[in-house]
C-alpha cells in the first residue's frame, strides 16, 4: 500500500507529532478484490520521539471502536502512521457554536455512546493493555458512509499505552499530559514525583481507565463541563479532595439520578423519579468513580450494566410506540417528555419500519398532535422516513387521521421539509388521500 499527505491540510498537532489529511492506495491484489483508495489521517513523528509501545499496541488491536492503524513507514527523519480518518473529537462536540472547529454533525444517543466507548475499552483491556490517556480529545467521532450514515465512537492516541506483564504489573512512565483526566491513584503517583518513575505497583491500571471513563461520561452528561471543576488548577485539587463541584452546581444538566459517596456520607446530586433511577440501577457512575480501586468496577462490568440498561430502554421504546399509536391520550406531550427523559430513542423504528412520527400521524387524534410533532423534530426524527411499505408520515396523516387540526398538521409537516410528492409502494402520493380528509373538514 502507498500513501501521501498534504502538508497544508493539518488535522491536529501534539507535543511530538503532527497529523495531516492524506490518501492511501491499496495494492493491486486489494484492487482486484474491489478496494481502491481511501482518505486517511497520517501522523508524522520525529524518529527521536517514536514510541515503539504505541506501534505494538495499535497493531494488536482490531475493533470497531478503536482507530485502525493501516501502515507504518519511516524515512531519515520521521516515522509515519497511516490511520483511519475520523470527523472530529469528542472535545470538538462541545466547543462554542462560533468556533470553526466545532463538530455539528449527528451523534448517537448517550446510552449508545457510552456502550461503544465501554465496549472498546473492555476490548483494550482484554488484550492486556491499558489506555492511560483517556480524555475527550482522544475519543474520536467517525461517520461511516453507507445507507444508514452510522456514527461510530473511536478510541485513539495510545502514546502512553503500557502492556501488563504476566504478574499483572506495569511500570509508571513519566506523565506528559494534563492531569485533569486522571484517576486519584494516578494523581497520587504524580505527587510522589520522581520516586514513582520506575516503580512497579499493583496492576490496577485497568481500574484507573474506568475512573477516567466515568469522568468522560460525566463530561457528556454535563455538555462539556468537567465533573470536578471548570479550571485546570481546581480540577486536580477537587479530584484529590473528592469534590465534584459541577455535579452539585448543575444538577439539571444531568439526565440521570446519581449518588456519590464522599466523606462517608451520601450526597444526593439529582432528585429524579424512582422510575428513572431503575434504568441506571446500582448507580453506574458511583461504581465507576469509586475511590477504592478494589471496589471500583472493571470495564467488562461497565459493558454488562450498560447492556442491561439498553435492554430495558428497548422495552420502554415499545411502550413509547404504543403511546404514539393510541387514538387519543391526555397529556400526550407530557408523556412523550417522560420517555425522552428516560433516554428512549425517539428515532427508532419498529418491525414494520415505522417511527414515532408515523404512529402519531396514523392513529392519534389528540389536540396535542401538533405540539407532539414539534417536540420530536429537534430530537432528530426524520420527517421523510419511509416504513416498509414506502409510506412517510404524511401518507398516514392523510389516510387515517381525524384530528381537528389536520390541515395545520399537514402544513407543519410541509414546513419541516416533508416531501409531498413521495410515493408509497403502490405508487400513490399523499395528495390522493388528502382530498377526502380536507373536504370532510370544510
Amino acid at each position: 500500500m502507498k500513501f501521501m499527505f498534504d502538508h497544508k491540510k493539518t488535522i491536529g498537532e501534539g507535543a511530538f507529532g503532527t497529523v495531516y489529511k492524506g490518501k492511501l492506495w491499496y495494492s493491486s491484489s486489494m484492487i482486484l478484490k474491489g478496494y481502491g483508495s481511501r482518505e486517511v489521517a497520517v501522523k508524522r513523528v520525529e524518529l527521536r520521539h517514536v514510541d515503539k509501545r504505541k506501534e505494538e499496541a495499535m497493531l494488536k488491536l482490531n475493533h470497531t471502536n478503536i482507530v485502525r492503524l493501516f501502515q507504518c513507514e519511516k524515512d531519515n527523519d520521521f516515522r509515519y502512521y497511516v490511520l483511519e480518518l475520523c470527523d472530529a473529537s469528542l472535545y470538538q462536540l462541545f466547543l462554542k457554536s462560533d468556533d470553526p472547529k466545532k463538530y455539528n454533525g449527528r451523534m448517537p444517543r448517550e446510552i449508545e455512546v457510552f456502550h461503544q466507548l465501554a465496549t472498546g475499552l473492555a476490548y483494550i483491556h482484554s488484550k492486556k493493555l491499558i489506555h492511560r490517556d483517556i480524555k475527550p480529545s482522544t475519543i474520536l467521532i467517525m461517520r461511516k458512509p453507507g445507507k444508514y450514515d452510522e456514527i461510530i465512537m473511536k478510541w485513539s492516541d495510545f502514546g502512553l499505552t503500557k502492556s501488563i506483564n504476566k504478574k499483572r504489573y506495569h511500570l509508571w512512565p513519566g506523565v506528559r499530559e494534563t492531569s485533569n483526566w486522571y484517576a486519584p491513584e494516578v494523581l497520587q503517583k504524580l505527587i510522589e514525583g520522581e520516586r514513582a518513575e520506575n516503580e512497579e505497583f499493583s496492576g490496577t491500571g485497568v481500574k484507573s481507565d474506568v475512573f477516567c471513563l466515568g469522568l468522560v461520561f460525566g463530561y457528556i452528561f454535563l455538555k462539556g463541563e468537567h465533573l470536578f471543576g471548570s479550571r485546570d488548577k481546581d480540577i486536580y485539587h477537587n479530584i484529590m479532595g473528592k469534590h465534584p463541584v459541577n455535579m452539585k452546581s448543575n444538577p439539571n444538566l444531568l439526565p440521570y439520578y446519581i449518588t456519590l459517596p464522599f466523606m462517608n456520607t451520601w450526597l444526593l446530586i439529582l432528585d429524579i423519579d424512582v422510575e428513572l433511577r431503575k434504568y441506571y440501577e446500582d448507580d453506574l457512575l458511583t461504581k465507576m468513580l469509586e475511590y477504592d480501586q478494589k471496589k471500583r468496577m472493571n470495564s467488562a462490568e461497565v459493558v454488562e450494566q450498560l447492556e442491561s440498561i439498553k435492554n430495558k430502554l428497548t422495552e420502554k421504546e415499545k411502550e413509547f410506540f404504543l403511546l404514539c399509536a393510541g387514538d387519543s391520550s391526555p397529556d400526550l406531550v407530557g408523556k412523550i417528555n417522560d420517555f425522552i427523559r428516560l433516554g428512549v430513542d425517539v428515532k427508532a423504528k419498529d418491525d414494520d419500519g415505522m417511527n414515532a412520527l408515523h404512529h402519531l400521524c396514523k392513529s392519534n387524534s389528540s389536540p396535542d398532535l401538533i405540539d407532539a410533532i414539534q417536540l420530536l423534530i429537534p430530537l432528530g426524527i426524520d420527517v421523510n422516513a419511509k416504513d416498509n411499505s414506502g409510506r412517510n408520515a404524511l401518507h398516514y396523516l392523510c389516510r387515517s387521521n381525524s384530528s381537528p387540526n389536520l390541515i395545520d398538521a399537514i402544513q407543519l409537516l410541509i414546513q419541516l421539509g416533508m416531501d409531498v410528492n413521495a410515493k408509497d409502494g403502490r405508487g400513490q402520493n399523499a395528495s390522493i388521500c388528502c382530498a377526502s380528509q380536507i373536504q370532510a373538514q370544510i
